[in-house]
Order: structure tokens, then sequence, then C-alpha cells
């Protein structure tokens, strides 16, 4: 307990330490010219002219006094990364820095992660094609942080370039080559195949290595990509394998669980140092282990390597995280955005069924004194945290035990499809006088009756809570897929936040209404009309039904589809017996006959539905085809087509949409204008779709990378072989998709 405290002392010291001498220093930031900064940086190229359209590398060469350091892009315990700002000119674009290994800092207990001395971050340049011959300029703004044993000291520089345009083919500089060689030399290498391994609190990771190296190690470092997956004041440890003498398996403690494990893990040997990149996906048992390996060659551009090799780094970039695209904004603008997505989830098309459930109520409540108002406000807030919390903590669960899932994951269900449109089915029958749904479930869920008892009243409007929430989930809206995709790459702690304020928004309106009852004389007053409304309403229930058939087509087979319409013939049916006969003006041994007739109709019905969604499900597995209504414009997704394709420089438009995204769909309506398909043929853009409905792994990998844990997403490739794409908002236009265009030239696209 004592060393514990002391650790958090000594964390505490370290984080004030930091953010006192960004205090001191920020009326005075150091720049370039002043002598006295202990940091000194210049931007150089490799080699000493460049090709319009052809990559090029440069390099920011960072010079520290000694017992200075400067922080990885995971600095650990505190501490700021170098941050690159490009300044290029227009039509130009950056990859991603190539950081080299880092080092180990200690200070008291914490642990930072960084470079001592001198450092070479090298990233590719990719210039416009239509660049002109003649004197260019590169900048860019960089923002740093070094640190001694006793200060430290924040800092902003300004570095530029100067390097010719040319046609004529480029020469390696001599000086900096020799400083680019010496950069990839302390790259991690990405040749080894790791397996990861859940058990209990540590993370068993299994590789093989020369046997030499692996009897000379005397110490193992492992540097995490991302703060709080690993536990790095634990030093990892090495086993054996007896069975197999160049199989070794790394110890590391897990800190929260995460579904991916990324790093850098180095073997120091009496030989020199050994620095491997880890990027696997985490396994609960052995049999579920996956592999993944990387095969990434940082090679000199103008060298010759072999297309094969190409493709597999392009194939690489397209499915590995891209730490570029991780939401920058922190925890509390997360929460921010939550809560406005939670609130704007009220206007989305998915809780168009809940509409009529707020609405009837509300007009049922005018004129009822204050309190009971506001109790059934917070019964109906209290429904939709709970089934948030419900939802998130399913979906982190499956995600720590390494499966791919994403916001409305239930959607991806066909047996949770059928169940809900039979709700709905029965709830619209309902609301067209065909029965009376009494104090069952359905009506907890969406009537509140002055002759059921109070705390009926109160569990309805529970309910009507968890129903709402329940369709709402196909929607991500603006503001919701950044803040959900960041929520699942936090402690649980801190993605419940994320999660209730969510809540909080969506449930607001409702809440607002509820304290202030004033507000309800807005509505119009109670009358026969509401009857016909009552009617509309279920109108509305019975789309919301097809709808949902729709995206249970896509997931099923035609003979799915038919055989659940027959489970809604017989719930109809089972509907129309009770409320034929099991009315409180029939005869007692009436109602008991026509609720035992009804309720054995009922489970009929209920069996159907499930057995058309579990066993005739299964046979979408023999053709795929019908999944997607897809035109022949479109190709299916596949990230080793997209690698070819841009290899080749060729555009290439994604959309990764699901049948049961209601935004999707309405995209599509702007994605088919004649204007937008004509652009896109000009262009030679190649168009994909990434069809969601059901659960695909290389889906949700590809989202992950994004930073994203929802549909819709559009990501724009240009005609160049930067891997960093465009990234479209989820609500499109027509003059959103065109503006976007704007900077892809014309390709010729041969289709395969």
């Amino acid at each position: 307990m004592i060393h514990a405290l002391r650790s958090r002392l000594n964390l505490f010291i370290t984080v004030i330490l930091t953010f006192s001498s960004f205090h001191i220093y920020s009326e005075n930031m150091q720049t370039p010219d002043d002598q006295t900064a202990p940091i000194r940086m210049e931007l150089i190229s490799e080699e000493n002219s460049i090709v319009p359209g052809r990559p090029f590398w440069v390099a920011l060469h960072v010079k520290m006094e000694p017992n200075w350091h400067a922080y990885w892009k995971n600095p650990g315990d505190a501490g700021m990364p170098i941050t690159i700002n490009w300044k290029l000119p227009e039509g130009f674009h950056a990859g991603t820095i190539k950081w080299p290994t880092p080092t180990r800092f200690l200070l008291s207990s914490s642990v930072g992660f960084g470079y001592d001395r001198d450092v070479i971050l090298i990233a590719s340049i990719t210039p416009s094609a239509n660049a002109t011959e003649g004197p260019i300029e590169l900048g860019a703004d960089v923002n740093w942080l070094v640190c001694s044993d006793s200060s430290c000291l924040p800092g902003e520089s300004q570095v530029d370039l100067k390097i010719a345009v040319s046609s004529k083919q480029p020469l390696i500089d001599a000086e900096n080559g020799e400083l680019f060689k010496k950069a990839r030399a302390k790259l991690p290498k990405n040749h080894m195949t790791f397996n990861a391994q859940r058990k209990g609190d540590s993370i068993e990771l299994t590789f093989h290595e020369p046997l030499a190296a692996l009897n000379t190690t005397q110490l193992i470092d492992y540097f995490p990509d991302q703060k709080n997956t690993i536990d790095y004041t634990a030093d990892p440890t090495m086993q054996k394998n007896a069975e197999n003498p160049s199989q070794r398996t790394i110890i590391l403690k897990e800190k929260t669980p995460t579904p991916l494990l990324k790093g850098v893990l180095v073997l120091h040997t009496t030989k020199g140092s050994h620095a491997y990149h880890v990027n696997t996906t985490i396994a609960t048992d052995k049999a579920a282990a996956l592999e993944e390996v990387e095969e990434v060659a940082i090679t000199t551009p103008g060298s010759q390597q072999p297309e094969e090799t190409k493709q597999e780094d392009l194939s690489l970039a397209m499915t590995s995280p891209d730490p570029s695209f991780d939401f920058q904004g922190g925890l509390l603008l997360a929460i921010g955005l939550a809560f406005m997505g939670g609130i704007l989830l009220n206007l989305m098309p998915c809780v168009l069924p809940v509409v009529s459930f707020k609405i009837m109520s509300f007009m049922k409540m005018a004129g009822q004194n204050r309190k009971l108002i506001f109790k059934h406000g917070v019964a109906f807030t209290l429904g939709v945290l709970v089934s948030f919390w419900v939802l998130a903590a399913a979906l982190l669960s499956l995600q720590a035990y390494g499966r791919s899932v994403g916001w409305g994951f239930q959607l991806q269900e066909p047996i949770f499809v059928a169940i809900l449109a039979a709700l709905l089915f029965l709830f619209g029958l309902s609301l067209f006088g065909l029965f009376e749904l009494g104090t069952s479930l359905i009506s907890a869920a969406g009537k509140v009756q002055h002759k059921s008892g109070q705390n009926n009243a109160l569990i309805g409007s529970f309910l009507s809570g968890v129903l709402a929430t329940a369709v709402a989930t196909p929607c991500t809206g603006p503001f919701l897929g950044t803040a959900v995709g960041y929520a699942v790459t936090l402690p649980a702690s801190q993605a419940l936040l994320i999660f209730t304020s969510l809540g909080l928004g969506m449930s607001l309106p409702y809440l607002l209404l509820s304290c202030f009852p004033t507000l309800l004389r807005f509505l119009p007053k109670p009358g026969p009309w509401m009857i016909t409304f009552k009617e509309l309403m279920g109108f509305f229930m019975l789309a919301s039904v097809v709808w949902l058939l729709w995206v249970f087509s896509a997931q099923t087979s035609s003979l799915a589809v038919s055989v659940l319409l027959g489970g809604f013939f017989l719930l109809a049916m089972a509907g129309w017996v009770y409320g034929k006969w099991s009315t409180p003006i029939r005869k007692r041994m009436t109602r008991i006959v026509g609720a035992a007739v009804a309720c054995a109709i009922f489970s009929c019905g209920a069996y159907v539905i499930v057995w058309s969604a579990y066993t005739l499900g299964d046979e979408q597995s023999i053709s795929k085809s019908h999944t997607s209504d897809t035109a022949d414009t479109w190709e299916e997704f596949s990230p080793e087509r997209v690698a070819e394709l841009r290899q080749k420089g060729i555009p290439v438009f994604i959309d990764f949409t699901s049948k049961w995204c209601l935004i999707c769909q309405a995209n599509h309506m702007v994605l088919s204008l004649d204007e937008v398909e004509t652009k896109f043929a000009e262009l030679g853009v190649v168009k994909m779709k990434a069809d969601w409905t059901k659960r695909d792994e290389i889906i949700s990998k590809e989202l992950r990378k994004f930073g994203r844990n929802s549909v819709p997403l559009y990501v724009l490739y240009g005609s160049d072989t930067d891997p960093t794409p465009q990234i479209l908002p989820q609500v499109l236009t027509p003059e959103i998709i065109l503006m976007s265009l704007k900077e892809v030239r014309k390709t010729e696209v041969v289709l395969k």
C-alpha cells in the first residue's frame, strides 16, 4: 500500500512539474532563433530534387543537448510527443511519421518513453502531379517538449526546406543519405510473427526468433502505442518453450483490456538490441489465437522495390490502425460530443417508432399533477440510461475478448431484428384497435393507461426508454461516431461516462417537458382526434416493420423472410383472438379459453419467428450476392483490391454502410445522383461498398483503423499512393462529394 501511494505521489509530482514548466515558459515560448534552447532541428530531404507525382522522403533532424530528452508518440506517464504540422504547397500530401525505437526514462517511479541526443523522424511526401519545375519551399510547425532530471521546457519551432522540382531523375544527397540510412536502421523491424493470448490480467506474446539471439537476451522492453493498455511499470518476462527451442513467450501485464496489442518489442542481447513492431489480435485461448504478420520495408523512394513487396506494404497500410485518425479532443470533448449526438438522435428516422409513445403519453398526462409527470420523465430517462449502460457493457466486454463489434452490433443479428420487428408489428396492430395490450410487456413499453396502477405506468415509461434506445442504435448521427469510437478505446469507467452523456442527451427533451409541465399547454387538448392520431401512428409502426424486414432479408434468405411473414400472420391471429374473446365484457370462461387459444397461437408464431432467424438464416452463407443492392458500378470491398488500386495510383471511394443504418440509405440517394456518378466516372474513381449489415471482421478492423466504431463512414483515396485519405462527413450532400473530388486527378481505370 505504501509503495503504491509513493508511486502515485511521484507520478503526481512529475505531472505538476511538467505543466508548471508549460506555465512558466508559455509567455516566452522557445523558438529556433533562441540560442539558449537545449534543442535544435532542421528539415532535410534525402534527394536533391523532386519529380511531380513521385513520393520522396524528408526528415526532421532533432538535436538535443546532453541530459535532455524528447518524447515518443506515447510519452508514458507524463510528457508530450513531438508533433509536426506540415505547411506544404497545394496538392502536396504528407504521410505518417516513422518513429524510431524509443528508450525508457525513469524519474523516481514514473516512466517516460522517448529519445536523448539526436533523433531523426522520417516521412514520405507525395508532390502534386501538376507541380511546375522550379524551386519550392516546404515547411512545418513543430511542437515539442524536452525535459531534464529537474525541469521541462516546451516550445515551438518553424522549419523549412527549399528544394527544386525537376523532371530529371533525382540523386541521393551524399550527406543527408547517411542520416536517412541511420534513421531506417533505428526503425523497428516488421518481419516477426506474433500470437497474443489473454490469461487473467496478463498477455502472453509468443514468437519465433533465431536461437542465438534468444539465448543472449538480457533485457526486454515493450512500448505500447497507446496509454492505459499495458502496465509498463511491470517488467516483461520471457519464458522458453521446451518443445520448440526457437519459440519464446513474453509475459506482459495488462492494464486495460483491448482487442489489439500494438507497440514495439525490444530484445536487448549481448550483441545488440533488436526492435520489432507488434500488431496482433489478442485471443482468449490458444484455439482462437490469430496470427498477424507485418512485412513493411522502408526503402528509398527511388530504389527498385519488388511489386509483391510494394503490394504487401500498401495492403498493411490499408488495414493497420492509423494513429493519425485517433480522436485527439480528450475525454471532456468526447462527453460533450456524445451529449449533442444524443440530442440529435431524437431527430433521426430510427427513433420515429417511439415518437408516438412520447406524444401519446404526454397527451394522456396533460392536466395531471406535476409530481407524477416528473416521475414519468425520470422513469423514461432511467430506461434510456440503463439500456445504454447494458449496450456499452456488452460492446466493451466483447471487444475486450477479441470480438470486433461496433455501435448497433445487436442489429447485425437476424434474431434481434426479427424480435424487434415482431414487437413493433404487435404494437402497430394494437394502435389500430385490433386488441388492447392491457398490462402486458408491450403495453408497458408503449402505453401509460389511467386504469393501470401508478407502478405499472412508471414501468411503462421505463420500458419506453428501453425501446427508444433499441431502435435508436442503428443511427450514428453527427458527433456520435467519433465519441463512440473514442469511448471503446478508454477504460470502462471513462467509456461509461461517454455512454451516460449520450443517454442523457437523448432523453433531455422528454425530461425537460416533465420538469416543466407548463410546456404541455402547447400540445392540443385531448379529444376524439386522438383516436385518428393513434391509428396514424400505427402506420408508422408498420413502416418500421417494413424497414426491419428489408434488413432481415439482407441478413438471411428469401425463404427465411417468407417464414418470418408466416410468423407475423400467427401473431396477428393471436392478437385478433385475444382482442375478440378476452375483453372484460366477455364471460369469465370465454375469456380464459380465448386467452389460452391466443397464447397457443402466439407461441407457435414466436417459434416460427425464432426458427426463421436461427435455422433458415444460415442459408445466407450459400450465396452472399443478395446481401447487397450494389449496382454494377460498385465493387465489393476488399483490402487487397484497394491496395492493388492504390499501388497503381487509382482513386478509390469506399462506402462503409449497412441496411439497418437509415442515414446510410439517405446518403445512398445522394451518391446515386447523376451529377455525382458522372463526376466519379469522369475522374476514374473506383467505388467500393463495405456492407456491415452482418458482422464482418475485415470491415470492423478497417473501421477501427479510422478510429470509428459505427457506420456510415466515407473514405476517399486520391490519385496518388499516399495512404492518408479524405474522411467525408456522415451526412452527405452533392456539394460535399464534388468538393472532395476536386483534388482527384483524372485516371484511366481498368476494372477487373
